[in-house]
């Protein structure tokens, strides 16, 4: 750079910073689900806020959700349906705005909704209504001004600097941002950016740097709600195959977690729900280098005493039927040779004549078929993401401990729950809760 570039640079910024900058009480960085939830919550009583997202559209990742029919929130509420390092906190702030807040929320907004088995869904069964009803709330309000396709390239705290390329401290009691569109501040700010899961709904883990540099520690993010991957040499031959299962997870020589649901398999491994709830705890084994496999129950109705009673019944009474034909009382045709096969039986193989190692080999082939997991699909698959912003940073309005005036939210927190509505409801509860916060502490100062 010669001389007159330089010169012009330093030019524009002095010209930069000698414009008046744009003051709201509250910014909040990300228009997803917590970020629209937080948005309503404190634009209201004269207070000016300002939502900013990268994205032309506000809450588009909300139209992915439970295979585009929004899966809003679950009525069965346990507290091991959310992880967390910390699940006290996550119990507080549940206790705060839970279930019934949630629909009361859904309802004022005009989303009127239809349960299934606990499941809620909006009555439509479309995400999209879900998220006009948020949009529209959101910009008939004056307080509050939308920023699309904006990003936020830098925060700092009252104090705090932008980092090595910044020339000073903030001096001010307002949180600075430099984003696309110019310089602003605000009195609060709520980081509501979302996860790394869902890339190309904007998810690229900015809001992680944005949490590291305004001084908090961030747990290392990992994909969760995934499918797992294993090398296993049929997998190819039973693509698309789905059984209803029990599925026991093993890392190492430890149990570590069990499912009973739909197994759908792939030619890369396995999916589906059940799948899905353990692939937290197999990931972060992977990623450890433990060693993960499956125990794959594929009679999850029966007993083994019960499988073993049924396969000596069906012995006696038709002795020259196959091996094949009897799995295929139970199985599908791509499945059942696969099963015969690790228990080292050939499909001809007449049931009669077996001995009672190979009828013992059958039993647990079909009761404890064992799959060893070597990978996972990454965040373009993943539902969730795992890990962030731990809670004991936190109070549980999700103000920081460290700046006062500082929220986190949602997926960026280190709370990740299962499928069902879970991380919907988690969205929706930090989102509000930080808002409602935010607009108490603006009133206050």
């Amino acid at each position: 750079m010669d001389g007159k570039q330089a010169g012009r640079k330093r030019y524009r910024r002095k010209r930069e910073e000698r414009k008046p900058l744009k003051n709201y009480d509250t910014i909040i960085v990300g228009a997803g689900a917590s970020g629209m939830a937080a948005a309503l919550a404190c634009g209201q009583k004269g207070q000016k806020v300002l939502l900013i997202d990268k994205l032309s559209q506000m809450g588009k990742k909300i139209l992915a959700t439970g295979n585009g029919k929004c899966n809003l929130t679950n009525r069965k509420q346990q507290p091991e349906f959310y992880r967390s390092e910390n699940d006290e906190c996550v119990q507080a702030v549940l206790r705060q705005f839970g279930f019934p807040e949630a629909m009361e929320l859904f309802h004022d907004l005009g989303i009127f909704t239809r349960e299934q088995n606990g499941y809620i869904y909006p009555y439509s069964e479309q995400a999209s209504c879900v998220r006009e009803a948020f949009e529209t709330e959101i910009l008939s309000r004056k307080e509050i001004t939308f920023w699309p396709e904006t990003v936020v390239s830098h925060a700092k705290a009252p104090g705090l600097g932008f980092g090595i390329c910044d020339r000073g401290k903030n001096t001010h009691n307002r949180f600075l941002l430099q984003t696309t569109r110019g310089k602003v501040e605000g009195r609060s700010l709520i980081v509501a950016t979302g996860g790394l899961a869902g890339p190309s709904f904007g998810c690229d883990g900015d809001g992680y740097r944005l949490a590291e540099e305004l001084g908090h520690r961030v747990i290392p993010p990992f994909p969760a709600l995934t499918a797992l991957t294993s090398s296993a040499s049929f997998l190819k031959k039973i693509k698309g195959v789905r059984t209803k299962v029990r599925i026991v997870l093993y890392i190492g020589e430890e149990k570590a977690g069990e499912e009973k649901g739909e197994l759908q398999w792939t030619d890369y491994g396995i999916s589906g729900v059940a799948v899905f709830q353990l692939s937290r705890f197999a990931v972060a084994a992977l990623r450890k280098g433990q060693t993960v496999r499956l125990k794959i129950d594929f009679l999850p109705e029966y007993t083994k005493e019960e499988t073993v009673r049924l396969l000596k019944k069906v012995q006696k009474a038709y002795p020259d039927r196959t091996a094949l034909s009897f799995a295929q009382g139970f199985f599908s045709a791509k499945l059942s040779p696969v099963i015969l096969r690790e228990a080292k039986i050939m499909p001809e193989e007449k049931i009669g004549n077996m001995s009672e190692n190979k009828s013992e080999e059958l039993i647990e082939a079909m009761k404890n078929f064992v799959l060893r997991i070597n990978g996972y699909k990454e965040y373009d698959k993943a539902q969730v993401t795992a890990g962030g912003v731990p809670l004991s940073g936190l109070t549980d309005q999700m103000e920081s401990r460290f700046h006062p005036g500082l929220f986190f939210t949602g997926e960026l927190t280190d709370v990740d729950g299962i499928c069902g509505g879970y991380n919907l409801q988690w969205a929706f509860s930090t989102g509000t809760l930080a808002g409602r916060a935010a607009l108490v502490r603006n009133l206050s100062v």
